[in-house]
């Protein structure tokens, strides 16, 4: 039964693609700048591109495309996006964004796609693109949906509580069986939540074909886009009341359709190719630090990434030491063989309280040799995360990356802790395999190792604060003074070991 499904779905996003593809202009209305990116599994698990050089994608969350549940009339839930919006993560050296986009938008009537949301993304991504920045297209949710929030007629007895709506699937998706919504404490712990994402990993009414043709259609938008880094298929997904046997099994067979239904939309595009799958755990691994992650094997593709949030000791309610959750991250990507990139991390409260925190996660993710995207830019007043913290009153400035000032979304900055440990010099690319990289993150140096069978460019991010770059190891240095900071290109080859300073 399950194949003859696979096959199904096969067989419906080759007909929907076929039908419904993308015209050539409109792919190709993009920055020629940055080269394809994959993924590789095994040995050498890893982010590459298409010049045989490792990638280490570091950015941000970015929101402002979000179709959230809006609990205060007069706030709204997501700043529309800003000009100078990529711009100023590029002046930080970052070179991708997790660009949140909804169900909810892309497919309000069910087998329709919204083609103005669609245009309204690409847009975005051409955006990104123009800064150097690769795009992750994330279908978010968190919650299941928007259509789940307590209404006025339903009394939550203690333990539970009244619960706003959240973001994620369209109404036609949500299914609860008349379950209450209430929560307790936590905006997973509702009954509607769980049921809705049970019916989801049972395919009830065919609400997990639906979104797996869904992709297959979005895929095929942005399927000869060089912009694009990947797809992150589903952020956070709730085990429902099948623990266990989500993470383990469901997940994966719905991570399974919809890779095969994505690879059969890039190929029935001209120009198309096949981008990198970001898939992650269950909700439990932010929650907890760790869950089960899907079995090994669930997949024959090799162009996929493990995309956990790292959360231990932030948000993550075990006491879990920030080295532990790479430990646990990395142990999981083996099991798997892939690589692992966090699709979310960061902190929340007093930045100064968490500086020594940052810092130590910074110096973790670069030991790892991994890129990760911050949450999050720019958090609206509006924003449910904001409310809920609230008690649904209209909230203080919110400390996001940027500072945003409550009521009215007013732009106050950056917060300095943060901006100054994410701006670390590090490096973009790297010929072959790499080794060792650690960063300074007050001076701005940076010290490189790897190695390569073929002479190529090492390409370094350095954040302006270092002065005049001094380099060290490598030849044929060339230094490009940028917004923010430098990009210093220097040709390796061997066992290469790369080091810059600041004139003394």
């Amino acid at each position: 039964m399950m194949r003859i499904t696979k096959l199904a779905s096969l067989f419906t996003a080759l007909l929907l693609v076929a039908c419904n593809e993308p015209s050539s202009d409109k792919q190709n209305n993009i920055s020629e700048t940055l080269p394809r990116l994959h993924a590789e599994t095994g040995e050498r698990a890893g982010i590459y591109d298409e010049f045989n050089r490792e990638v280490l994608l570091r950015g941000v969350n970015y929101t402002s495309l979000g179709d959230y549940y809006q609990a205060h009339p007069d706030l709204p839930a997501a700043v529309e996006p800003r000009p100078d919006d990529f711009a100023r993560m590029a002046s930080l050296g970052f070179n991708v964004v997790r660009m949140i986009v909804h169900w909810s938008l892309l497919e309000p009537t069910r087998g329709e796609l919204n083609q103005a949301y669609i245009e309204k993304i690409r847009e975005q991504v051409n955006a990104a693109a123009q800064q150097g920045l690769y795009v992750v297209l994330d279908m978010h949710q968190d919650a299941w949906g928007k259509y789940i929030a307590t209404g006025d007629d339903e009394v939550c007895l203690p333990p539970f509580q009244p619960a706003i709506g959240w973001d994620g699937a369209p109404a036609w998706a949500t299914i609860t069986d008349g379950l209450s919504t209430c929560r307790v404490a936590l905006r997973e712990l509702s009954p509607a939540v769980t049921q809705a994402f049970t019916n989801f990993w049972l395919d009830r009414d065919g609400i997990q074909s639906a979104l797996v043709e869904t992709w297959a259609r979005f895929a095929a938008e942005f399927a000869a886009n060089p912009a694009v880094a990947g797809y992150d298929l589903l952020n956070e997904p709730h085990p429902g009341f099948l623990l266990g046997v989500s993470e383990l099994f469901l997940s994966g067979s719905f991570y399974d359709r919809a890779i095969e239904a994505i690879r059969a939309a890039e190929a029935g595009v001209v120009g198309g190719f096949s981008h990198i799958v970001f898939f992650e755990p269950t909700v439990d691994w932010s929650a907890f630090g760790a869950t089960l992650p899907p079995r090994n094997g669930f997949t024959a593709d090799s162009n996929i990434v493990f995309a956990p949030h790292l959360y231990a000791d932030s948000i993550s309610v075990f006491p879990l030491s920030i080295e532990q959750g790479y430990q646990l991250a990395d142990t999981a990507a083996r099991s798997l063989g892939t690589a692992f990139w966090s699709g979310e991390w960061g902190w929340f409260g007093d930045p100064e309280n968490n500086d020594a925190k940052l810092r130590e996660y910074a110096r973790f993710e670069d030991e790892y040799l991994i890129g990760g995207a911050w949450w999050v830019w720019r958090q609206a007043c509006g924003d449910p995360h904001s409310l809920n913290e609230s008690g649904g009153d209209i909230p203080g400035d919110q400390l996001a990356l940027l500072i945003n000032g409550c009521p009215g979304d007013i732009e106050l900055g950056m917060v300095p802790e943060y901006a100054r440990t994410l701006s670390r010099a590090y490096p973009r690319a790297a010929p072959g395999r790499l080794v060792s990289l650690v960063a300074d993150i007050d001076s701005g140096a940076v010290e490189v190792s790897g190695t390569t069978e073929a002479p190529g460019t090492l390409e370094l991010w350095l954040p302006e604060r270092i002065g005049k770059p001094q380099i060290k190891g490598g030849t044929t240095p060339v230094v490009k003074n940028i917004p923010g900071g430098y990009l210093v290109q220097v040709t390796v080859t061997g066992d290469y070991a790369v080091s810059v300073t600041a004139t003394p």
